[in-house]
């Protein structure tokens, strides 16, 4: 008789300590008018029928049936419209606490960018029917509440998390984003979103809120999953893509309109943070000034 035996690692890459907060099966129609939005938690949206248009972090993105759309916690966002008028946007959304995404082996840099996405869009129309298994049976648990439904959600979402990351290129990393964000990190956030043309550093920011700077750095860190100056080059770069892919002013001239004083550290920052040069970029993207499907 043959036996064969197969050992369990237990060490576990993540803690995984998240939780489903709500889903619910939604459809976007011409009589629905939705306004940017942000949440303290991770949203998910799965694409169930039909496409449209959702803005997200301020840009306006195309989505269709079989899109996993990722939003992290405290990216603004909202569906925007349906591109065929007779066919409303269907979809599945949920939200779940501890959560946020992050690009596949990236780790912690102290004072250089992180390229942490605010959101990611993911299609998965080739294997559907695999995703909407999974929230199929969420959706049935949450409705029957039969003994220990919350148990088992928990292993279905884990499942569920596991599967999108081993058939993506992008890892779920699990932070804990169940605290509300604190008002100093808001006044910051908001801040770099108004100014981030300018000169900001640390001093005044710590100046904003009277806070000494080496704590703000990491209460904000701690909130926000990401530095104040790792949040201003993440905010100028893309801020940088949309010029560059909608303008004709020259590499230079972005780099200056944007907040960089120097373009070559704007170049560095930007290959760093998309993975591709300015010019490049800017070549591969500047006729695509429409959203495609």
């Amino acid at each position: 008789m043959s036996n064969t035996r197969y050992i369990v690692n237990e060490r576990n890459i993540y803690n995984i300590n998240f939780e489903l907060l709500y889903i619910s099966k939604s459809i976007y129609g011409k009589d629905w008018h939705s306004t940017a939005h942000v949440h303290p938690f991770t949203e998910i949206f799965f694409i169930t029928k039909g496409k449209g248009l959702m803005e997200i972090d301020d840009k306006v993105v195309s989505v269709k049936e079989g899109d996993l759309i990722i939003i992290n916690p405290n990216c603004p966002h909202t569906e925007k419209s349906s591109f065929d008028n007779d066919e409303a946007l269907e979809y599945i959304v949920f939200g779940i606490n501890n959560l946020s995404l992050a690009n596949r082996g990236i780790t912690e840099l102290k004072d250089e960018v992180i390229n942490l996405t605010f959101y990611k869009i993911l299609n998965f129309n080739h294997n559907k029917n695999e995703i909407l298994y999974y929230l199929n049976r969420l959706m049935r648990e949450v409705e029957s509440k039969e003994e220990n439904y919350e148990l088992v959600c928990k292993s279905i979402l884990t499942l569920f998390i596991i599967y999108i990351s081993r058939n993506s290129k992008s890892t779920l990393l699990i932070t804990d984003t169940s605290e509300k964000l604190n008002i100093e990190c808001i006044k910051i956030k908001n801040y770099i979103d108004s100014h981030y043309s300018e000169n900001i550093t640390l001093d005044i920011l710590s100046n904003l809120t009277y806070i000494n700077k080496f704590h703000l750095v990491h209460l904000f860190t701690k909130q926000m999953g990401i530095s104040p100056i790792n949040y201003l080059i993440n905010k100028r770069i893309n801020e940088s893509k949309n010029l560059l892919t909608t303008t004709n002013y020259s590499v230079r001239d972005i780099s200056t309109i944007v907040g960089f004083s120097n373009p070559s550290y704007f170049s560095q920052m930007f290959k760093k943070v998309t993975g591709t040069s300015p010019k490049t970029f800017k070549l591969n993207n500047t006729s695509k000034l429409k959203v495609t499907i």
